[in-house]
């Protein structure tokens, strides 16, 4: 069954996870690392970081599903160094996250974990009260910030970062517009 989420629901929800992040003192020395397949609560943090200036780093999913050793992850987290692991739920991402050093390091789940993992409730970061930091970190926010960190398959050896600044995704959306111009109505 699909989920929805509305535009108007999507800011009100990406301005409390701003704030929350915010609170945390992620940064850009501090970014949030992403062990999900895609979903509402990904695309909220995702938005929530990249407008206050925290780039987050998606890691795909098969690395952490398919996986036994759970190397490319912890080759990416040793080198991103986040401050802030997701992980929609431990029932499929409980072992690469139990491979992770996260001391200093917040997890943060969609849902509870049944085995008493201590985890933040990503519930808890949308109920945060958005306050003049998040306009002040989006005001600060411009072409060249480092949005997101995508890593390359790692086919030929361990996965290597490839950094996307804001004016990157500006750019890649305007090329969208500009191939399938029924985008724009």
């Amino acid at each position: 069954e699909w989920q929805g989420i509305t535009f108007a629901e999507l800011r009100t929800a990406a301005d409390a996870v701003s704030q929350s992040l915010l609170d945390r003192g992620l940064g850009a020395d501090r970014p949030v690392m992403i062990l999900s397949s895609n979903s509402i609560d990904h695309a909220i943090l995702s938005v929530a970081a990249t407008q206050v200036g925290v780039p987050v780093v998606p890691v795909s999913p098969a690395y952490s599903l398919m996986s036994q050793d759970f190397a490319k992850v912890r080759h990416i987290f040793d080198l991103v160094k986040p401050g802030m692991v997701y992980a929609a739920g431990l029932e499929a991402f409980g072992p690469v996250v139990a491979s992770l050093d996260l001391t200093d390091v917040e997890l943060v789940v969609s849902t509870a974990p049944a085995d008493g993992t201590a985890a933040t409730m990503f519930t808890d970061l949308r109920a945060t009260a958005p306050g003049p930091d998040v306009e002040t970190a989006f005001a600060t926010v411009g072409p060249d910030s480092l949005a997101k960190i995508l890593f390359t398959s790692g086919s030929t050896g361990m996965p290597k970062g490839v950094i996307n600044t804001q004016r990157m995704m500006c750019a890649n959306q305007q090329m969208l517009v500009q191939v399938w111009p029924f985008l724009q109505s």
